[in-house]
C-alpha cells in the first residue's frame, strides 16, 4: 500500500494534505525511525518506515514537478501563506 501520493500538486496522506516542507520533515523522521528499527533488530518495522519515507519523497518530487508545470517558480510558494 502506498501511504502517500501526489495529487494535483499536493502531497496527500491518510489524514489529509500536507505541505512540501512538512512532507520532507516526515520523510526525515521515517528515515531516522528505519535506522533505529534496524539497530534494534526490527526489520519489518524498518521496512515499513523505509516504504513510508520512499513514498513521501516520491510524492514531494511529483508534487513539485506538477507545481512547476503549472507555472510556480517556487513550488514551496504554493503552500502559502495566503
Amino acid at each position: 500500500m502506498i501511504a502517500h501520493r501526489a495529487v494535483g500538486g499536493a502531497v496527500t496522506t491518510g489524514y489529509g494534505v500536507i505541505t512540501l516542507a512538512r512532507a520532507r520533515d516526515l520523510a526525515d523522521f521515517y528515515a531516522a525511525e528505519a535506522m533505529h528499527c534496524r539497530r534494534e533488530g526490527a526489520p519489518a518495522a524498518a521496512r515499513l518506515c523505509d516504504d513510508r519515507e520512499t513514498s513521501l519523497r516520491a510524492a514531494v518530487s511529483a508534487a513539485a514537478l506538477w507545481r512547476r508545470a503549472a507555472g510556480w517558480r517556487d513550488p514551496e510558494a504554493a503552500d502559502g501563506p495566503w
